[in-house]
């Protein structure tokens, strides 16, 4: 993955030592939104009792992991095993805080291919920004209101270890087609997943070989796309070989996906010929390699292999969603390139009533990122930026777990990191010219620790957690020949209370409380010296911004497993929220812009219908989310963040309704299943677009099963819904992909 360094411009060509929007303040409207581009970086063991399974199930979970999940959809999650407490296999409907799980059959029957589509089914998730293809950022229940900056709040995990690096928010782009599961937990995981995921964590488990026999999948889709004049398509193929039967397996799969250009590209304004018609087309590759052995009946080692790429043509940001354009590009020709390769190793050991764990991962993005054409208007015209770079990153995490059936459940743990992220930017107009770029290293460790002890014979359970962070950051950075140097030693206790209630096998109540923390961003001392003279705190290192989560919850299961339901009711207050700034003498900073709350309601709901294959689900969020102290001089440079107005990239409510039908006829499983996302107004980051308007997408798709074989016709954003729903500014707008209908055939795993 290609972390994108962000350049700041300023009337004094200060560097910047951070991600985050780039901004520059001419007081014309075209050139800021223009600029706030640039800135943006690159089975198991069943529950019997009232009390969640014990850590006895990890092993089992883990080394079966490809039969955890069927190929068919299952009609309801309850039966989904998660591993996310780190102490073992429990129930979904059992786990005691706002946690979902997807198998992997139920995202491809709800057509989720990538992160954009996995965040409608999420409460209170949104999309903060988009860029290309291949970089998005999402937020979950606020975390978005001080924009893409600094590090990220959303965690994301490969199996075992954490995607990404420092001063960078985006998503992992995930190959959907070969995950066993996805489990996604909302609100602060400060104890168990501590920095970057403050406001929750997304954890990918990839599928392992079977060590019994060989296996193969695969599926190949065909569509089109409104306003493409060629035809999308993608494949994808897996396979698994036991090696040695029950002891060494290798399971190899990868994909190609390429998605069809929709916008035109004109060299000036958009009249006449364009300069080259359905030009932002998209190639995707992955390929990953899993090696699974088990030398004995307590020994588990796993290794993996991941690389991927995603290569676009220009932007998916242009100057029109409807009919999509990019206008002003000159000869320049637009581009978003992310290449990166991943490698994790995990060991497991059980040794008496303790299980053993240490996870290991290094990633290394190779060199791209964005180039785009730009009209800044007077007194800059038309000019490019490029932005890029490359990173690599070293994880290790030592853990130990409690084993075995008794009352007492705990982890322990160590974790290090060591990354350094290199960003590179050159921006050329007519006038004004600027390039440079910055290394920012970071080395950290964390200590950490959750326990529980089950009551009354297991009805009650309470939990706690602490861990302690310690981070030791530096940046270099060079701008037009000007070095500046910068670090920071920030660190952190962050905590987690946690008291489950369990009446009955159906039927569970949970309080949760717990605090999440962030780094502070690194800017240059000019940067800083020109917020302090406007009156607002500031340094060369911003204060860390933190969070608190109160969270009260409830999960039932009725008519007999019939109805599922699960809701969560959360106050989380936001304080020292980091935000850029701009200076009134024109130069483009960072700051603590002061408080913030968000309070909403999760739900999610699942029913079987008495009509024998149809199961409708819901999935939903209201919140209230504010800012509630903002400070003075912050407000009055930036009007639209003030006491009591509402957070910026928080929509106030997300929705997602399902309905599936499954019927076998004689032999024929027949399917059909429909969807509709409905998202509320929100508050752009962007103050040029101050807002971005409510909207609904709706899916749709019917097909076929027989023997290991599937076919189906689908049809995604039937309205054909153009957008906006992310904007840097008004000519740099993006959308939702426009109508498309396709086919899709899948070989399922034997």
């Amino acid at each position: 993955m290609i972390f994108m360094r962000a350049a700041r411009l300023g009337r004094d060509a200060s560097p910047s030592h951070a991600r985050g929007a780039l901004r520059l303040h001419l007081g014309a409207s075209l050139g800021a939104c223009a600029i706030a581009l640039a800135a943006t970086p690159a089975v198991a063991q069943q529950d019997t009792s009232a009390a969640p399974t014990t850590a006895t199930a990890t092993a089992t979970a883990v080394d079966t992991a490809p039969q955890s999940t069927s190929d068919v959809p299952t009609p309801d999650g309850s039966d989904i095993i998660v591993t996310a407490s780190k102490t073992g296999a429990e129930r979904l409907n059992r786990v005691p805080q706002a946690i979902q799980a997807f198998t992997g059959a139920t995202l491809k029957e709800r057509n989720v291919r990538d992160g954009a589509d996995l965040i409608q089914l999420i409460p209170g998730a949104s999309q903060a920004q988009e860029i290309g293809a291949g970089y998005r950022i999402f937020s979950f229940r606020g975390s978005g209101a001080g924009g893409p900056i600094g590090d990220g709040l959303v965690g994301y995990y490969l199996d075992d270890t954490p995607f990404g690096v420092p001063n960078n928010q985006s998503a992992p782009p995930v190959n959907y087609f070969d995950l066993d599961r996805v489990e996604v937990l909302r609100g602060p995981q400060g104890t168990l997943y501590g920095q970057g995921s403050a406001a929750g964590t997304i954890i990918y488990h990839t599928k392992n070989p079977d060590l019994r026999r060989v296996t193969e999948a695969g599926e190949a889709e065909v569509s089109t796309t409104n306003d493409a004049s060629k035809i999308n398509y993608r494949a994808a193929a897996a396979f698994s070989l036991p090696l040695i039967t029950d002891t060494l397996g290798l399971r190899i799969s990868g994909g190609y996906d390429y998605k069809a250009g929709i916008a035109d590209i004109y060299a000036g304004a958009p009249t006449g010929t364009p300069r080259a018609r359905n030009a932002n087309d998209v190639v995707a590759k992955d390929l990953q390699a899993v090696l699974l052995w088990k030398p004995d009946a307590l020994t588990t080692v796993r290794l993996r292999g991941w690389y991927f790429s995603t290569d676009q043509n220009y932007l998916n940001v242009t100057n029109s969603v409807d009919p999509p354009y990019a206008a002003y590009q000159g000869d320049v020709v637009g581009y978003d390139r992310r290449r990166a390769l991943y490698f994790s190793g995990t060991v497991t050991r059980d040794i008496g009533k303790v299980t053993l764990t240490n996870a290991t991962s290094y990633q290394k993005s190779l060199p791209g990122g964005f180039q785009v054409g730009l009209n800044l208007g007077a007194p800059l015209g038309i000019g490019v930026l490029n932005n890029g770079g490359d990173a690599k990153n070293f994880v290790n995490e030592f853990r130990v777990a409690t084993a075995g059936s008794g009352p007492f459940h705990g982890v322990a743990g160590v974790f290090y990191q060591n990354a350094t992220g290199l960003y590179t930017f050159d921006i050329n107009f007519p006038a004004l010219a600027l390039s440079g770029n910055t290394v920012t290293k970071t080395e950290n460790y964390a200590i950490f620790s959750e326990v529980s002890y089950q009551l009354f014979g297991g009805k009650l359970v309470p939990l706690v957690g602490l861990r302690y962070f310690n981070d030791h950051r530096k940046s270099d950075s060079l701008s037009n020949g000007t070095r500046v140097f910068s670090n920071a030693n920030p660190d952190a206790v962050t905590w987690r209370a946690n008291l489950a209630y369990y009446p009955d096998q159906d039927l569970m109540v949970f309080f949760n409380a717990g605090t999440g923390f962030r780094s502070g961003i690194l800017q240059s001392k000019a940067q800083a010296d020109a917020v302090i003279a406007d009156g607002v705190p500031s340094a060369l290192s911003l204060t860390p911004d933190r969070l608190r989560n109160l969270e009260i919850g409830s999960k039932a299961t009725l008519f007999g497993g019939g109805l599922r339901l699960a809701v969560s009711l959360y106050d989380i207050r936001y304080t020292n929220i980091q935000s850029a700034f701009n200076t009134s003498i024109g130069l483009a900073a960072f700051a603590n812009l002061g408080d913030g709350y968000s309070r909403g309601l999760d739900v999610e709901a699942t029913w079987r219908t008495p009509a024998k294959g149809l199961v409708l689900s819901v999935v939903g969020n209201v919140n209230d989310s504010k800012f509630s102290r903002v400070l003075p001089a912050f407000g009055t440079a930036n009007p639209r963040i003030g006491d009591g107005q509402r957070l910026l990239n928080t929509p106030p409510f997300n929705w997602r309704g399902d309905v599936t039908y499954d019927r076998d006829i004689g032999g024929y499983d027949l399917f059909a299943t429909g969807s509709v996302t409905a998202i509320g107004r929100s508050r752009n980051g962007d103050a040029t677009v101050d807002t971005l308007d409510p909207y609904q997408l709706y899916r749709a798709s019917v097909g076929v099963r027989f023997d290991r074989y599937e076919v189906r016709l689908f049809a995604d954003n039937i309205s054909d819904y153009r957008g906006p729903t992310a904007a840097n500014g008004p000519t740099l707008l993006a959308g939702p992909r426009p109508r498309t209908v396709g086919l899709t055939v899948r070989l399922n795993s034997n």
